[in-house]
């Protein structure tokens, strides 16, 4: 809900920036899908778990800094989505055997960022855009566990993870009335990472373990429009 709410305030801001700009300035809403997939941990010695794909909305807005520049301030929020992690077994390096089951614990995720692109004309119709974005991702593994020898447990642990990321974007342009429509896609890679220092339980994974997580590169198509 919070992120909601910091996403639907920046279109506000938006839009309202997009009614009183000069003529001379262009700014843009996108609306993006966004695919990734979260980096795999280790959950016991030789046991590492890695959650399937994943896909999310979320919407970027972008500005001029001067009319003649390719330079563009971007605010943007991806809204949470979520993947099953998929460990089931046994997880004990000697007998008897110790059968872990994560399958219904989710990891969810979601971001917001501030940044700027630099956009290159290729022609009039296409623009090739390189970005650099500092991230603040919320990693969040949530769902009930079980093994054999401890029963069963809960998992809700949380960690928001700041970092820049790069994009490249392609987008073609169609004018349309008083604004212009964009189609397009870009691919993302963090310039960081965090790693894992320590094989903790379930119930005790902590920051790291959950920066970890954190994807390292991402996908997305888009639409938007700009005036």
């Amino acid at each position: 809900m919070k992120l909601f709410s910091i996403l639907m305030a920046l279109l506000v801001s938006g839009s309202l920036f997009a009614q009183q700009r000069s003529n001379d300035i262009s700014a843009r809403v996108i609306l993006f899908g966004e695919a990734i997939q979260t980096s795999g941990i280790l959950l016991a010695p030789g046991v590492k778990d890695q959650a399937n794909y994943q896909t999310g909305p979320g919407i970027r807005l972008m500005g001029q800094f001067d009319s003649d520049s390719h330079w563009n301030w971007e605010l943007a929020g991806r809204f949470p989505s979520s993947a099953n992690m998929v460990t089931n077994r046994d997880i004990s390096p000697a007998p008897p055997a110790n059968v872990l089951d994560v399958t219904k614990v989710k990891v969810y995720y979601s971001y917001w960022s501030l940044g700027a692109g630099y956009l290159i004309p290729l022609g009039s119709a296409v623009d090739f855009g390189m970005h650099l974005e500092g991230r603040g991702e919320t990693i969040n593994p949530k769902g009930d566990y079980s093994t054999t020898d401890g029963g069963t447990g809960t998992i809700d642990a949380h960690s928001v993870y700041f970092r820049p990321w790069v994009r490249l974007s392609l987008d073609l342009k169609m004018k349309t009335g008083s604004v212009t429509t964009l189609i397009g896609a870009d691919a993302g890679v963090a310039v960081i990472r965090a790693t894992q220092r320590a094989i903790l339980p379930m119930s005790q994974v902590d920051s790291q373990t959950l920066n970890a997580m954190a994807p390292t590169s991402s996908f997305a198509l888009y639409a938007g429009v700009q005036f």
